[in-house]
């Protein structure tokens, strides 16, 4: 068995890596959705998986959910804090699931789970990588999930996953884009056409490849005379560099190095580590006072801003764990208590011609100056 799964987990790869430069990810077909109404089916209402949806949540058996994400970062652990902190809110038990940053440990778990026939509902968190067969292994065991941080598109670039994520371009562009307006703050008066940005991506993902453009977009458009833009693809330096932050270190001091003619650098890294590999990069190579970095993700320069931390990443595009967990969990039961199919869930969300929709979480530009009040006020409306 080992081999056969190690076998199609290559070709599921292959054809993840075809179809992401294509901007779609699956050719398994969907169904379009149902369109509910006087035969008791489940139809799209806006409430519905929401906090201003009225539903007593003790009124059920406890349900059990599992937890099951590809790689292993603070975010991941936070994440699981976050979801362990809402079970008696929500009246469910949580499972975590690792696949320790690899296809096969991930598809083997997950099957292992499916079979176990104890699980209510399941949260997504994963590559596209993995998706064809995670698509296939969810339609074939019937249960209800929704994806974390990642949606899956099918062969036309449709979303057939109801996720909790974020308009990936734009939150990469206003990400970049706050550090472009705010560059003479830190630097003072210099000369844009000795500028330089990087960005490190992850390619394999859309939601990541769209993300990394964004922030590369935002200098492009600031800066539009200027060569010096340099797109790092951390999936083709290998996996031992997947979501590590040598992915974001090893980039940066090679190109700075490469490249004197740039004086000051923007950098932008597609995940939080990367961004801070960028940062420990400049501060060894004495770059904090000519070096600008940001990403999408804070529970890393949070930690670091707790112990005074001022070095060159100044600014972040943040999203409160609580404000993906607590609509995930809403979402994901109401599937589970019938109200709601993958294809109705949160039709306030979903995209012109898409199977099913992408909860957009609420994010801000976060300094050090207001990241404990945005990080609060999150907490207040979406924690337990």
């Amino acid at each position: 068995m080992k081999k056969r799964l190690a076998l199609l987990l290559a070709m599921i790869m292959m054809l993840s890596l075809i179809a992401a430069c294509g901007g779609t990810s699956s050719d398994t077909p969907v169904q379009p959705p149902p369109s509910g109404g006087n035969d008791g089916a489940p139809v799209a209402d806006p409430l519905i998986g929401t906090l201003d949806e009225n539903v007593d949540h003790h009124s059920r058996p406890r349900y059990t959910i599992a937890y099951t994400h590809y790689d292993n970062s603070i975010l991941q652990q936070q994440m699981f804090e976050a979801y362990e902190t809402l079970q008696d809110k929500f009246n469910f038990d949580l499972i975590r699931m690792t696949g320790n940053t690899d296809d096969e440990t991930y598809i083997t778990n997950l099957e292992t789970l499916i079979d176990r026939g104890d699980i209510d509902g399941f949260i997504i968190e994963t590559t596209n990588s993995v998706q064809n067969a995670v698509l296939d292994m969810m339609a074939r065991s019937g249960i209800p999930y929704i994806n974390q941080f990642t949606e899956y598109f099918d062969g036309d670039g449709r979303v057939v996953t109801p996720t909790v994520g974020l308009p990936q371009h734009e939150v990469g562009y206003v990400a970049m884009k706050y550090l472009i307006d705010n560059y003479q703050t830190y630097w003072g008066d210099v000369d844009p056409a000795n500028f330089g940005v990087i960005g490190v991506c992850f390619s394999v993902s859309p939601a990541l490849y769209y993300r990394t453009q964004g922030l590369l977009d935002a200098f492009r458009e600031a800066f539009p005379d200027n060569p010096n833009v340099f797109y790092i693809d951390s999936f083709a330096m290998g996996q031992s560099y997947w979501f590590a932050l040598e992915a974001g270190y090893e980039p940066t001091i090679q190109t700075v190095s490469a490249n004197p003619q740039v004086t000051h650098w923007f950098m932008g890294g597609t995940v939080e580590s990367y961004s801070m590999g960028a940062a420990r990069a400049a501060e060894e190579m004495g770059r904090d006072d000519t070096m600008l970095v940001t990403t999408v993700g804070h529970p890393l320069i949070e930690a670091e801003w707790d112990l005074g931390y001022d070095g060159c990443k100044k600014a972040v595009v943040a999203i409160s764990n609580y404000a993906y967990a607590t609509p995930m969990i809403l979402g994901l039961v109401a599937q589970i208590d019938g109200r709601a199919t993958a294809e109705t869930l949160w039709p306030q969300f979903r995209g012109e011609g898409d199977l099913a929709s992408v909860w957009e979480a609420t994010y801000a530009v976060i300094t050090k100056d207001n990241y404990r009040q945005f990080l609060d006020e999150m907490n207040d409306r979406y924690g337990p």
